[in-house]
């Protein structure tokens, strides 16, 4: 080693070896390997859905489901509190008109004949707790065993039998989603553990803060992303150190090395300087910091798990919403069918067979005609309509006299002119498609699947990643200034070290 600094030039080239080795030793010592790799496949995975298109799209998805949300909530169960809000809303209107219960809802029945089905329906898990009654009969007047009965309804009558399976599964989580325990919503830690809460997460939490950092991502994930860094670092340093030993050992036994070799260690400088500027590590580093402090909290294992398991929640109720919705979903088809197969196989009349199931199964026969849920959108301005006049009201008026006596129905009732709209074309999807960039994501259960098969998907599968890429020190900002002060003193050290030290030829 002595030999090695004998001379000013053998000491001056061991300076650039010794920069080599730093340079190679802060790549393994802040484990940019690691840390750089897993940022590159977390943007690797995560770069379909920040372009403008689908977060747009997102943001119109998620909305779409707050909506949907917004219907169901109050109907679904007594705690939602539409099944009580209807009779008030009969006895209401009983009282301003001078009538009958029954003549009141013989009027509901004339002006919306779907929204009075559809409170008789309410609860709707009530449709869920008939389903066996319904099965009994079913397989008592075909003269069949109940599993057959099962068997006939889940092949010739699907959607009406995926809607009351998934009804049950719905009902059983609206309030108590299962697998979500730890959940919290990202600003002070509040727990969610409903489907309503779910829906806030999701539309409060998660999509402002992806709309908000879509830039940062964006800038961060440009002109080749990161992980290349801590190779070409390698190359660098590993090059400087080796050309920085052969000058030490150049130096020893032939003299000290001439301008032209110290000119490579003013290039290597120039290079370094260059690819900070072109590459533009100031600014996307500086928007990588930033994405990595606002998404780290929705990283963590019970948010990722609780998103996981909340977003199967959420395709238990698109599952359950999708054949009632529309006319294209299926149900109010194979209801009309329904009637039809039973009163043939046993040589009733179907408005027969509709009166024995309002019988048994009150709230499914209400259900059923209730359908499709686009026919209640239809309804709404015709029953606002009906109750401006009969009370005397402004349209203003009706509705603020709804909302005082029957708020939680009266929020599904407005949302269903939009949810229905947006079921088979959600507003703002126009262009948007999967990550494969041909299936496209129109419908709310197309998002359904998009929400839960990949936006979720990226969270489950790359948290480890993003917990490597985020543990690590110093911050990612810092790189940059280190890289540019490592390349501007490269280029002084063998601009000066050119001046002072090389052979003059």
């Amino acid at each position: 080693m002595k030999q090695w600094l004998s001379t000013g030039a053998s000491r001056a080239w061991f300076g650039v070896a010794l920069a080599g080795l730093i340079i190679v030793a802060l790549v393994f010592v802040l484990t940019l390997l690691p840390r750089l790799g897993a940022g590159q496949r977390v943007i690797d995975a995560a770069d379909p859905a920040f372009t403008d298109t689908r977060v747009e799209a997102t943001r119109a998805g998620v909305f779409a489901i707050s909506q949907f949300v917004n219907v169901v909530d109050p109907l679904l169960t007594r705690r939602g509190g539409g099944a009580g809000e209807a009779e008030r809303l009969i006895g209401f209107l009983r009282r301003k008109l001078g009538l009958s219960a029954d003549q009141v809802r013989k009027i509901l029945r004339r002006e919306a004949p779907h929204i009075e089905a559809l409170t008789r329906a309410l609860p709707l898990d009530g449709v869920a707790a008939e389903i066996p009654r319904l099965t009994a009969y079913l397989a008592t007047i075909l003269g069949l065993p109940e599993e057959e009965v099962a068997a006939i309804l889940e092949r010739d009558f699907p959607r009406i039998s995926q809607s009351l399976t998934a009804l049950s599964n719905t009902a059983d989580a609206w309030y108590d989603v299962p697998g979500i325990e730890g959940l919290t919503r990202l600003r002070a830690d509040k727990p969610v553990r409903t489907v309503p809460g779910l829906r806030k997460y999701l539309r409060d939490d998660l999509v402002p803060l992806t709309g908000a950092h879509k830039d940062d991502f964006q800038r961060l994930a440009a002109v080749g992303g990161i992980g290349y860094i801590p190779f070409f670092l390698l190359v660098l340093g590993g090059g400087l150190l080796a050309f920085g030993v052969l000058g030490v050992r150049r130096s020893i036994r032939k003299g000290p090395p001439g301008k032209l070799s110290w000119s490579v260690v003013v290039a290597a400088g120039m290079l370094l300087i260059a690819v900070v500027a072109a590459m533009q590590y100031f600014p996307r580093l500086s928007a990588g910091q930033e994405t990595i402090t606002a998404f780290e909290p929705v990283f963590t294992e019970p948010r990722v798990r609780g998103a996981a398991n909340g977003a199967d929640t959420i395709h238990e109720a698109i599952a359950f919403g999708d054949p009632l919705m529309t006319p294209r979903g299926g149900a109010a088809r194979e209801a009309s069918r329904l009637y039809r197969f039973v009163a043939q196989r046993t040589g009733r009349r179907p408005d027969d067979v509709r009166a024995a199931l309002r019988d048994r199964a009150p709230r499914t026969a209400a259900l059923l005609s209730a359908i499709p849920l686009t026919e209640v959108a239809k309804e709404v301005p015709r029953l606002l309509a009906y109750l401006q006049r009969a009370l005397r009201t402004s349209h203003k008026q009706a509705v603020a006299a709804l909302r005082k006596r029957a708020p939680g129905l009266t929020q599904a009732l407005v949302a269903t002119p939009d949810v229905a709209r947006a079921w088979t074309a959600i507003p703002g999807t126009e262009r948007t498609t999967r990550f494969d960039g041909l299936t496209p994501v129109r419908t709310v259960p197309d998002f359904d699947a998009y929400l839960r098969e990949e936006l979720v998907a990226v969270l489950v599968s790359e948290r480890d990643d993003f917990g490597t890429f985020a543990g690590g020190q110093p911050s990612l900002d810092t790189l940059a200034p280190v890289l540019m002060v490592t390349g501007v003193f490269l280029l002084l050290y063998g601009g000066l070290m050119m001046q002072f030290v090389a052979r003059r030829y």
